[in-house]
């Protein structure tokens, strides 16, 4: 049995780096016109703004709480913060990477897309490669250490909604990440900023719904994970028909 859990651990892992971008790029239709490279600087953008929007969220909880003992309600305010932070440097972030390359405005929305889809790609996928690590680890009989030792003993239910809601997570952050992209590079459209400010809203707080379940229902418990699985995937399943539809919802030329 420990074989067979194993085996889904990795391959779980595996899933969890490489579906989401293989699912949006089968729906994202293929005439895309956008610039070149952009994908990559998309992943360039998540990696510089990473680190002061983690510094920054650790100085408020320092601020807030300090050494206190925080009240029942304080994780879930730091949870928010921590995530509206965080897509402020991102879909800022975006927004000068767009109007820096001074791309034309027919490429612009597409573009936009590619760069958000290279953020959400590179977003958590460290936690993918820990989970290969974790299950080639088990195959080889090593549940020495304590994350593996708690996937040994978790229980079958418990560990295959888990499992699958990360999996759902991952997939309805890529396809959010390549939308978001996209409502930044209207703002350079449409000369209107506000796009820009309604995707720092959409992500962040989709993001601090995910965080919410996991710390009113246990990330790891059969109660959160089924309902991670039913908030992700509403949001996947809404993101990837906005991008089935892209063509219709382009801006005009």
């Amino acid at each position: 049995m420990h074989i067979a859990r194993a085996l889904i651990v990795a391959i779980s892992g595996l899933t969890f780096i490489f579906l989401p971008g293989l699912v949006v790029a089968a729906v994202t239709r293929r005439d895309l016109r956008a610039v070149p490279g952009i994908l990559l600087w998309g992943i360039g953008v998540m990696i510089v703004t990473l680190f002061p929007a983690l510094f920054l969220t650790s100085l408020l909880r320092f601020v807030i709480i300090g050494d206190r003992l925080p009240t029942p309600g304080m994780p879930y305010v730091i949870a928010f913060l921590g995530t509206m932070l965080a897509a402020l440097f991102l879909e800022w972030g975006t927004y000068l990477l767009l109007r820096w390359r001074k791309i034309e405005r027919a490429a612009l929305t597409d573009s936009g897309l590619m760069a958000g889809l290279g953020i959400g790609l590179v977003t958590q996928v460290f936690q993918g490669m820990a989970l290969v690590s974790a299950g080639f680890r088990m195959l080889l009989g090593d549940t020495s250490a304590s994350d593996l030792a708690a996937i040994a003993a978790q229980s079958w239910p418990s560990l295959l909604t888990s499992l699958a809601a990360l999996n759902v997570y991952r997939l309805a952050l890529v396809a959010l990440s390549a939308v978001m992209g996209s409502l930044v590079a209207r703002a350079l459209v449409f000369q209107r900023t506000r796009w820009v400010w309604l995707a720092v809203a959409i992500a962040g707080v989709s993001a601090w719904g995910y965080n919410a379940i996991g710390l009113a229902l246990g990330s790891d418990s059969l109660a959160g994970g089924l309902a991670v699985i039913g908030y992700e995937g509403l949001l996947a399943a809404l993101t990837l028909v906005w991008l089935k539809r892209g063509r219709s919802l382009a801006p005009p030329v």
